[in-house]
């Protein structure tokens, strides 16, 4: 479990670093993040109290469009250096999906974070405190399908398309759970038990599959 474990943290460490060093994510999903922050404030107008009923779901919806070019690049760096193949025979299935979606998660959680941030001072919404776990736990359910549809795809160009359609649907619950987690008023504690079974389960059906994704 321990050389697991570290393989995966070396995977993670390198997916954070070439992100970092201006890849798609750190180039594109951040002014993406603003411009989508500020059109949701000119789009629902100037009344206070419609901006703060809409913001605990606005960061999930950013978070959910944002995934799809990050599931775009689950593969994409391998790919484009012609080391996918020989990535794929120096660390077992389960190390692979661990460090890629240990990455991302980190990623989604950053976009997150940002955009409730960016919200909360741009809208004047404040951020309930039962949003940050919420935020977390979706991060890491979402990480799960966004690694899996990222090498299910990976490489199938004329079928990009596909990643909206499938990783949107999917995804659904961890909107919903998330906006009622940030709700004021609203009781956190089911919600975010949703989240950590909608986590578990996104997690088993990923590491289960993962391994014969690999294989097409």
């Amino acid at each position: 479990m321990s050389g697991v474990l570290s393989s995966a943290g070396r995977i993670a460490r390198r997916e954070v670093v070439l992100e970092a060093s201006g890849r798609e994510l750190v180039t594109v999903v951040p002014p993406f993040v603003l411009a989508a922050v500020v059109l949701a404030g000119l789009g629902f107008g100037p009344r206070p109290e419609v901006l703060r009923a809409v913001a605990p779901a606005l960061p999930w919806l950013v978070v959910l469009f944002a995934a799809v070019p990050m599931a775009r690049s689950v593969a994409a760096a391998e790919r484009d250096e012609g080391c996918w193949h020989l990535l794929r025979g120096l660390v077992s299935p389960g190390e692979l999906f661990a460090g890629k979606a240990g990455a991302l998660a980190l990623w989604l959680t950053l976009t997150w974070a940002g955009t409730a941030v960016l919200i909360a001072a741009m809208l004047d919404a404040p951020l309930r405190a039962a949003a940050v776990p919420a935020g977390v736990l979706g991060g890491v359910g979402l990480a799960a399908l966004v690694t899996t549809f990222g090498v299910a795809l990976a490489g199938a160009e004329k079928r990009s398309g596909l990643l909206s359609v499938l990783l949107c649907p999917a995804a659904v619950p961890v909107l919903l759970a998330g906006a009622q987690a940030g709700t004021a008023g609203v009781n956190a504690r089911p919600w975010l038990l949703l989240l950590v079974a909608y986590d578990v389960i996104a997690l088993a059906v990923a590491w289960a599959v993962f391994p014969v994704l690999l294989e097409e």
